[in-house]
């Protein structure tokens, strides 16, 4: 597991949350893997407690299931539940970043654009890994515009299972095509163009189906069958 540093005001239950939700969306925690709340405790040198209560955080968006007497396991990725983590996420979206688009300042503006700088930078050295934490920056960025934050972390609860599909995504297809839609929503901030800006999030946030056979066959162990 890939550890993490703390941050000065966390808590030891919102680290212990933070490192093992990290952890599976980037697949160092893989779909079926069985874990140990002693294993992640000694590892992140926390009492068991801190751990415990993470995992029953997560168990309640069924990313991990709780087997009494055997531990806990990674759940395997249900295309219902990635369904309906989208679904929640582009509903509130769609009507956030129109809000966003047509409120942006100068300064807004500038720091989308300074990200989607970045994303262009790595996509030419072709690190997902950057590009997948500039996505989500971005979209972090438009909810804190809209001063929205509470429903950030709402979506952001659910989207777990989308989450690892988009990761594996970005690992399979080409990631041209994220940047390229990020530099079109910038576009669409700088003429304040809000029904064409919603009409793009919509698109963006669902054409992960388009791959999801390419997604599938290429790691069909992941998936629930």
């Amino acid at each position: 597991m890939k550890n993490i540093k703390k941050l000065s005001k966390e808590s030891n239950r919102e680290f212990a949350l933070r490192v093992i939700r990290e952890n599976i969306i980037n697949l160092e925690l893989k779909p079926g893997t069985m874990i140990s709340e002693q294993d992640i405790a000694d590892e992140l040198g926390l009492s068991r407690t801190p751990v415990h209560e993470a995992l029953q955080e997560l168990a309640q968006t069924k990313i991990i299931e709780i087997l009494p007497q055997r531990g806990s396991r990674i759940s395997l990725i249900d295309m219902n539940l990635v369904e309906e983590a989208v679904f929640i996420r582009s509903t509130l979206e769609a009507a956030i970043i129109e809000l966003a688009c047509n409120i942006a300042s100068e300064d807004d503006i500038q720091q989308l654009e300074e990200n989607v700088n970045l994303q262009e930078f790595y996509l030419s050295k072709e690190n997902v890994d950057k590009i997948m934490e500039l996505d989500n920056a971005f979209h972090k960025y438009i909810y804190k515009m809209t001063n929205k934050m509470q429903c950030y972390s709402m979506v952001k609860l659910m989207n777990i299972h989308h989450d690892r599909v988009r990761e594996l995504h970005l690992h399979t297809s080409n990631m041209t095509t994220v940047v390229e839609e990020h530099k079109q929503i910038l576009e669409h901030f700088k003429n304040h163009n809000s029904n064409g800006v919603k009409e793009l999030i919509e698109m963006h946030l669902k054409h992960l189906y388009l791959d999801e056979k390419e997604i599938r066959k290429k790691y069909e162990e992941y998936f629930c069958k």
